[in-house]
Formats: structure tokens, C-alpha cells, sequence
């Protein structure tokens, strides 16, 4: 098989399964997993796929962009969320963080008087928190993605086991009423599912590019959500559909 059908086929699988897997294509193809993680670095290269471990998911918006080109976007919009979503917080809690840049801002935003336990698997987090006097930090270990900005796989499950929090700040890739949570990683998506397992409640700031999208692993439904964080401009009828799953919706 040529090269050119090979990329063609990957292309055809992803836009079917919205997730291809190296393995799997290896197989399909007969030939070796490093000609079929050459092909996805080279569709990844033209912009065509985001790699992720183990295959690729199709190439999206800021979220599926590298940490340091999302922390770019919707900076004052995200600065406004973070506001809003630690208004929900009350002193003593113990909280999940995962990553994302508008959980960065929220951690940023929690007053210094605040009494909180925080664990969280971003280092983008963890460093936000690290002078504030009153937060016990617990960093939560593993393989470490810099795309991401955050710790996956075993270590940091097994971690995230052996805690309990009273809300989940949970950074969302996308939102969408009959998708659910999402995720464009796999095994950042079973870190968040473990988080929302270990969790009471959980908590989602998200900018309206968010909203009614999805991507392709699934985290938690729409109902699994306690408190979601919008922007004033987001669309009243998405924002009814939560509602209707008796999501708490509040406006930055």
C-alpha cells in the first residue's frame, strides 16, 4: 500500500470514528506500528490529525492546540469564568484541579485567606497555588504531558484513588448536552473520570467555543455536572438543555 492511500485511509477512519489507533492500523494496513506512527506525524506535521498517546484524533479548535497556544486564547473571558467559579467555594473544601488554562486562572483567582485542600495533576495548577498560605497542595504524579500540562496514567490514577474531593474543577474540552464531558486524550480522559468518580460535585468554566462541541472521549454526562460556568453571551437555549438535567448554571 502506498503512502498516499495509507494517509487517505486514516484521514476516511478519523473522520468516521473521530480516533484512530496505531496499533489497529498496523494490523489493517500489514505493516509495522513505527511506518504508521511515521504517517501520523506526518499528517500531524500538515495539520491534519492531533497525535495523542497510542493514535490521533482529528485536529480541532484551541482545545486540541498545544498548552501554550491555548493559553493565548479568551484570556479576559477565562480571567471572568475563574472569578465566577471561585465565588461556588467555601473554606475547607477539598478539591480536585485538573488541567486546562481556565482552571489555571482558577487557581490563580482563589483568595490568599482561603482555607483549601487541593489536588490537582497540572503543574500549571500546582504552581498558581504554591504561595498561598492557607492551600494544602497535593500534586498529583505520573507521566507527565507537556502538550497537556498535566501528569497521566497509572501512577496518577492510583494516586487520585486514595483521595476524596467535595467538588471537581473539571477542565472540559467539550461540552455538549447529549455527548456529555469530553475529552481529546484518552488517558487524560480516564484521569478525569477518576477525579468525577472521587468526587460530590462537579464544576465546569467554559468559554462559549466550547459549547456543542465534543470530542472524542467521553467523560461524564451532562447531568453528572453540578455547577456550570458561562460567559453572559452564551447561547439560552444550550444553556436550557443543562438546565434541564438540573444543571446550576452561573454567568461571569
Amino acid at each position: 500500500m502506498l503512502t498516499e492511500e495509507r494517509h487517505q485511509l486514516i484521514r476516511d477512519q478519523l473522520a468516521a470514528d473521530g480516533k484512530v489507533l496505531a496499533g489497529e492500523l498496523a494490523s489493517r494496513f500489514g505493516v509495522s506500528e513505527d511506518t504508521v506512527r511515521r504517517d501520523l506525524r506526518e499528517l500531524a506535521k500538515a495539520g491534519q490529525l492531533r497525535r495523542v498517546y497510542g493514535g490521533a484524533v482529528p485536529s480541532g479548535p484551541f482545545a486540541a492546540a498545544p498548552l501554550s497556544q491555548r493559553s493565548r486564547h479568551a484570556v479576559e473571558e477565562k480571567t471572568r469564568l475563574a472569578r465566577a467559579a471561585v465565588a461556588l467555594l467555601g473554606a475547607g473544601q477539598s478539591l480536585f484541579i485538573d488541567g486546562g488554562t481556565t482552571n489555571e486562572a482558577i487557581a490563580r483567582a482563589i483568595p490568599r485567606d482561603m482555607e483549601l485542600t487541593v489536588a490537582t495533576n497540572s503543574l500549571g495548577v500546582a504552581s498558581a497555588l504554591t504561595d498561598l498560605p492557607l492551600v494544602e497542595l497535593i500534586v498529583l504524579g505520573g507521566r507527565y504531558v507537556p502538550d497537556l500540562g498535566t501528569c497521566v496514567g497509572t501512577d496518577t490514577l492510583a494516586a487520585v484513588a486514595q483521595l476524596g474531593a467535595d467538588l471537581f474543577f473539571l477542565g472540559s474540552c467539550g461540552l455538549d448536552v447529549a455527548r456529555g464531558v469530553t475529552a481529546f486524550d484518552s488517558a487524560e480522559a480516564e484521569v478525569k473520570r477518576a477525579m468525577a468518580k472521587n468526587s460530590a460535585g462537579i464544576v465546569i468554566a467554559v468559554t462559549n467555543d466550547k459549547l456543542a462541541t465534543a470530542a472524542p472521549y467521553r467523560v461524564a454526562e451532562a447531568a453528572a455536572i453540578r455547577h456550570l460556568v458561562v460567559e453572559r453571551t452564551a447561547p439560552a437555549a444550550t444553556l436550557a438543555d443543562f438546565q434541564s438535567r438540573g444543571v446550576q448554571v452561573h454567568f461571569a
